[in-house]
């Protein structure tokens, strides 16, 4: 992380890691820090997301996620956010917690539809 830390970062992308989790403390107050981009697992505090408070987008895992919703850290300059999700996943968690991203900003929220019926064909 240390050699990725210089005034000029923009973009901040931390991939499949397989070493001890990330701090980082080396990018907080890098002025053009706008963009990171963490896979899931890799970040050693996630609330430490709170400091870098230039940051527009926003891509973390569902795990980090709901970490930065219930510390109340996710950074408010946020103009967009990802969930990325690693394997097979059931949808409607991830929604929620979507939806709790959204409802930060008052944006609409994503909406569930439930379809009851039977596939096959009838005759």
């Amino acid at each position: 992380m240390e050699g990725a830390a210089h005034p000029d970062l923009e973009v901040l992308g931390i991939g499949l890691w397989e070493g001890a989790p990330l701090s980082l403390e080396p990018v907080v107050g890098l002025p053009r820090l706008r963009t990171l981009s963490a896979y899931p697992g890799t970040l050693a505090g996630p609330v430490e997301i709170a400091r870098l408070t230039g940051l527009e987008y926003l891509e973390l895992g569902p795990g980090e996620g709901r970490v930065l919703l219930d510390a109340d850290a996710v950074p408010r300059g946020l103009s967009t956010a990802a969930i990325e999700m690693q394997g097979e996943r059931h949808p409607l968690p991830i929604v929620a917690l979507a939806n709790e991203l959204l409802a930060l900003w008052g944006r609409p929220l994503i909406t569930r539809t439930v379809l009851k019926g039977r596939l096959g064909t009838e005759r």
